[in-house]
């Protein structure tokens, strides 16, 4: 046989390296493509587990979500966030040497990834926007409780605390045209005794004889009817006193020092969304703060403060002051309900109209009987406010709106008011109708501004918590409730090895950049 050339063995050999070349070339891109995802994957894992390290007292006691990011310090630490993060990356850099042991045909980790180089680039924190991400959760939190059923109910709450408002405005408005009236009255009621009493030019008129002596006794009849004096003597004393009566105040009180809202506050630089924040939210954020803040009529004993939703409505650092505002609070709102029940009432009208017949009638003067007619009106509203006001301290229920069936105190007893007061307690005892002491705290509350509140609400959340062991150093703004991270992988040649072996190179190692975030 004549011999042959192996030219086609030599060619299908030099194309079998090029085939070998692209077969493995192909096969790195797919691996290094999977180990992108993996990279991905870990960063994403990596970020989790470190937001799944939330501060488990803060979920109970206020079902908020939130990483202590502060480590003990007064600042948020990237460096100690920045360290929980890398162990967890590291945990999850070689996911499938965990999962050989339970699959035994599995026997390598295709990806070999490597965390090169980490950073904790943003975080945003619960007190950011003055207090708005943890607006947002306690609006959500109580979206997903059962007060989602009850918007009705809530409606309805801000319905009555536009009326109060309106009442108030109208009340204080009038209280300031009476006020500046008043400033003349004693003066124009010794201008009228001495009319009465002299002579003036060619006109006579004296009152003499039995004239004179009708005057007179008219005079002190009224000065005797007249309940303004006692009425005014009862506004100057202190409001607490006349609404408790033997009842005990808290001398709990807070360091203003230490309170969040006092302090330059960390800020983070992370933006959330905050899809939360119109007339529903809010409303349900006021029944957030009702759900989680103890009141004095709760009888709650804290070593922070023991009225704290009072605090949250009137700011004050002691229980005695807030439950003072309280007081005051309640007795205004009560006198605009009020007063404007009397204004409406012509029972009441025509005893005040009698009554001022009484008191300056003998004058004559038809201006300065009107004048005292709108006085009594606002004694009489006052009178009544602080018995509703001393019934609610005590356990008793009040009408929002006034009828002559729920009226405690007659026109007659304004004059010895104080003693009338011990009444209230029984009336409280025997069982009333209306709103609770809690209800008209609902109604301030809503009242309030929510800037205020989640500020106010805040300073107590963080007092609390630090009241728990261990937890002495917690700061309400070092809380982390979003972080953004970047991460430098290193994806090691495996298939890509060996083309550059062919091709006389050396295979270099890939690399790529993840950068992630995480938001409750």
């Amino acid at each position: 046989m004549p011999r042959q050339r192996a030219v086609i063995t030599i060619f299908f050999s030099l194309l079998s390296v090029v085939f070998l070349a692209v077969s493995f070339t192909v096969t790195e891109a797919v691996r290094v493509a999977g180990a992108r995802a993996a990279c991905a994957n870990a960063s994403t894992l990596g970020l989790w587990s470190v937001f799944s390290e939330y501060d488990n007292d803060l979920l109970e006691e206020y079902g908020l979500f939130a990483v202590n990011g502060g480590n003990g310090g007064s600042s948020v630490s990237k460096e100690y966030l920045l360290s929980r993060l890398s162990g967890y990356v590291r945990e999850n850099e070689n996911g499938t040497a965990d999962i050989s042991g339970k699959l035994p045909g599995l026997t390598m980790d295709p990806w070999k990834i490597s965390a090169s180089e980490q950073q904790v680039d943003r975080y945003a924190l619960l007190t950011d926007g003055g207090g708005n991400y943890y607006y947002q959760q306690a609006v959500e939190y109580m979206r997903k409780t059962a007060w989602a059923n009850a918007l009705g109910k809530l409606e309805a709450i801000y319905s009555d605390s536009q009326k109060v408002r309106q009442a108030e405005s109208e009340f204080e408005a009038r209280q300031e045209e009476v006020t500046n009236s008043m400033k003349s009255f004693d003066r124009d009621m010794e201008a009228a005794r001495q009319e009465l009493g002299t002579s003036s030019g060619d006109i006579i008129i004296v009152a003499e004889g039995e004239e004179a002596e009708r005057l007179r006794r008219a005079e002190e009849e009224g000065r005797e009817k007249n309940p303004l004096e006692k009425i005014d003597s009862l506004r100057s004393r202190d409001v607490l006193e006349l609404v408790l009566g033997k009842g005990k105040v808290s001398t709990r009180r807070l360091q203003s020092e230490s309170l969040f809202s006092k302090r330059r506050a960390n800020q983070g630089a992370m933006i959330l969304d905050t899809p939360r924040g119109g007339k529903t939210d809010n409303l349900l954020f006021c029944e957030y703060l009702l759900d989680h803040f103890r009141n004095c009529s709760d009888r709650y004993n804290s070593s922070v403060l023991n009225y704290q939703l009072e605090y949250v409505i009137m700011g004050k650092y002691s229980d005695e002051q807030n439950l003072k505002k309280i007081a005051k609070k309640l007795l205004f709102l009560r006198e605009g309900m009020n007063y404007a029940f009397l204004v409406s009432s012509p029972s009441c009208n025509a005893q005040i109209s009698a009554l001022a017949m009484t008191v300056v009638g003998w004058t004559g003067k038809p201006v300065l009987i009107e004048v005292f007619k709108h006085a009594v009106l606002l004694a009489w509203a006052y009178g009544e406010s602080l018995f509703d006001v001393r019934i609610l301290f005590h356990g008793g229920r009040v009408p929002l709106k006034k009828g002559r069936e729920s009226w405690n105190v007659p026109l007659e007893n304004l004059i010895s008011l104080e003693s009338d007061l011990k009444r209230a307690d029984n009336v409280a005892a025997g069982g009333t109708t209306g709103l609770n002491y809690e209800d008209f705290l609902r109604i301030l509350v809503n009242l309030t501004p929510v800037s205020k509140l989640r500020k106010r609400s805040l300073d107590l959340i963080e007092q609390n918590i630090r009241t728990i062991d261990g937890k002495s150093s917690f700061r309400i703004d070092n809380c982390v409730v979003g972080m953004t991270s970047k991460t430098d992988w290193e994806i090691p040649a495996v298939f890509g090895k060996v083309p550059a072996a062919l091709l006389g190179t050396r295979a270099g190692a890939y690399h790529t950049k993840v950068e992630g975030g995480f938001a409750y």
